[in-house]
């Protein structure tokens, strides 16, 4: 209830804008409804008769269901008991929900670069090691969840003017509301995704060029302009140095290591 009533405070006082550097943004939602394709049309095709279809999901009814994306800028971010709190909805049907992230130390030191999604029907995926180059995280919240990376609650984002908002531990707001409503002010429909045009960065706020369309790109960089432009992850991952072969050598070492310490287990 506490943890409640400081998310409405700061989401009151805060402002679209974020003065100052951003250590974490949102970078995309899906505002495609489960009846609809990306881009319209049918299982074949968009309404412009091209097979347009997500990244990671393919083209499928929903998008691949209520999902978020958030892009660390800061490195070395704690997002450990940070919050989103997503408002969605219009009129006397607007609702708030409000999703912590866990005390897990996955989330204590999140470099630079990484991408973080927030997905209803895609289960955890805590496999995270930049140097190897695996930049991905993935938490699941939903009811049938495991709870261990966020709250086990489901959430909704939508094309009804569904606003996101990240939150430090303390429940202040260190981005956002952003969304339909913010940035674009209208426009986003039921068979497209709400996205940043532009490359990631602390200098990325709220009013930035965020805009509807049909490149979908789960768990990837943005792509806008059917995919002719892409998002530059480079500037925000060369804190980590490339993985040269000595360590490409020892993280292989120690994945075998570690299987063979679970087959005699076993």
């Amino acid at each position: 209830m506490l943890k409640r009533l400081l998310v409405t405070v700061a989401l009151v006082v805060g402002s679209p804008a974020n003065a100052g550097a951003a250590a974490i943004l949102v970078n995309e939602y899906t505002a495609v409804s489960a009846s609809q394709y990306l881009n319209g049309g049918t299982a074949a095709a968009d309404a412009d008769g091209v097979p347009t279809a997500d990244t990671y999901f393919g083209r499928v009814a929903g998008n691949g269901g209520d999902w978020l994306e958030l892009v660390v800028v800061q490195d070395h971010y704690d997002l450990r008991g940070g919050a989103l709190s997503i408002a969605e909805g219009t009129g006397a049907g607007r609702a708030t929900t409000v999703l912590t992230f866990t005390q897990s130390s996955l989330w204590s030191d999140l470099r630079s670069g990484t991408i973080v999604t927030v997905a209803e029907d895609v289960p955890d995926d805590p496999t995270y090691n930049p140097i190897a180059g695996d930049w991905w995280i993935n938490a699941q919240a939903s009811n049938s969840g495991s709870g261990l990376l966020i709250t086990a609650h489901n959430f909704s984002v939508s094309n009804d003017d569904t606003q996101i908002s990240i939150l430090d531990s303390a429940a202040n707001v260190v981005f956002g509301p952003a969304g339909e409503g913010v940035q674009p002010v209208s426009g986003v429909g039921n068979t497209e995704v709400w996205k940043l045009e532009a490359d990631p960065s602390a200098q990325v706020t709220p009013l930035s060029p965020y805009h509807d369309g049909s490149s979908s790109s789960f768990g990837s960089p943005n792509r806008w302009n059917g995919g002719a432009n892409v998002q530059d992850f480079a500037m925000l991952r060369a804190a980590v140095p490339e993985p040269g072969a000595a360590t490409l050598f020892g993280v292989a070492l120690a994945l075998l290591l570690s299987a063979a310490r679970a087959r005699r287990a076993a």
